[in-house]
């Protein structure tokens, strides 16, 4: 139970997968073929869209291939434990990426979490390439193929505590938006460039004592 109506958003890549995924796969099968690419992304010089559609047309690999790279990927600590806290809790999570829904899915899937509401980017294997579409991009800042802040101004209700939990720079859109915002890695160089407030954090041991130390009550 929660003294106040509370919403969870949950980036994937680095955040629940303990590595990046994506920039795991797209590392390692492309041979570093995206790390210009990345660094243009990183800089602002091209949207994550144009990012995702190069680093696709990188990729000479089939879906088993990508796959069994991402089988190589553990999940984070404590995020089992943390998704099983919020369904105790009634707290609605959703999962928000500028990934891709197939290795999302699988990696989920692997730890038992296939029911998590995931909010992603979508990937087409055509003649054995791998094409993204990008569903939530209409609606969204034109910078991000998912942006994160759209969702959670979409998903969540007036009164609600908006949690965010990220780690990286495609998280960007989220900063400012979250009520309140656990942050690592590059994410923490965003909010603190956006002058916005941050918990840090390790992993998800650490999110759940915050949780059950001020958010939650019997």
């Amino acid at each position: 139970m929660t003294a106040q109506p509370i919403r969870v958003f949950c980036d994937f890549d680095g955040t629940i997968s303990a590595r990046d995924v994506g920039a795991t796969v797209f590392n390692h099968l492309s041979a570093h073929k995206n790390s210009g690419t990345v660094k243009l992304w990183i800089n602002q010089k091209i949207d994550s869209r144009e990012c995702l559609l190069r680093e696709c047309a990188y990729l000479k690999a089939s879906r088993e291939e990508i796959l069994a790279e991402v089988a190589k990927i553990d999940l984070m600590g404590g995020f089992k434990e943390f998704a099983e806290l919020m369904k105790t809790a009634n707290i609605p999570m959703h999962v928000v990426s500028d990934g891709l829904d197939f290795y999302i899915s699988a990696f989920l899937q692997r730890f038992g979490l296939g029911d998590l509401d995931v909010h992603c980017n979508h990937a087409h294997f055509i003649n054995g390439a791998l094409h993204p579409s990008f569903p939530y991009f209409v609606d969204g800042c034109g910078l991000c193929g998912t942006c994160k802040g759209e969702r959670i101004r979409s998903l969540s209700s007036e009164g609600e505590l908006c949690v965010y939990i990220g780690d990286g720079f495609s998280d960007r859109c989220a900063v400012g938006e979250a009520d309140l915002l656990f942050a690592r890695d590059d994410l923490v160089s965003v909010a603190r460039e956006k002058g916005v407030d941050w918990i840090d954090y390790d992993d998800f041991f650490d999110v759940i004592k915050y949780f059950e130390s001020n958010l939650l009550r019997e």
